[in-house]
């Protein structure tokens, strides 16, 4: 049961390594300090999405050995490209 002043309890996410990847690299160029483009503050309602955002990207980071790799990038684009097969043409995010 939730209560407000309480914290929630766990829940497990489980992805494909490749949805993981893909993942890991958003949030990286969102959080990191990368001069990339990076969603208007609009798109957030509260500071909270933030936090979880960068949750995430630290938790991911602290799981995946890829992005330590010399061959990070190839790993990354071959990870895009296999869950790009998978998008439904004229699909967009509103869908």
């Amino acid at each position: 049961m939730f209560g407000i002043g309480r914290r929630s309890e766990t829940t497990k996410l489980e992805l494909e390594r490749d949805q993981a990847l893909v993942l890991f690299e958003l949030l990286s160029r969102w959080i990191d300090d990368h001069p990339q483009p990076t969603p208007s503050a609009d798109c957030f309602q509260s500071p909270a999405e933030l936090v979880v955002l960068s949750q995430i990207d630290e938790k991911l980071k602290a799981t995946l050995s890829e992005p330590f790799r010399t061959d990070y990038f190839e790993i990354l684009k071959a990870a895009r490209e296999r869950l790009s097969n998978e998008f439904v043409v004229g699909e967009t995010l509103n869908d």
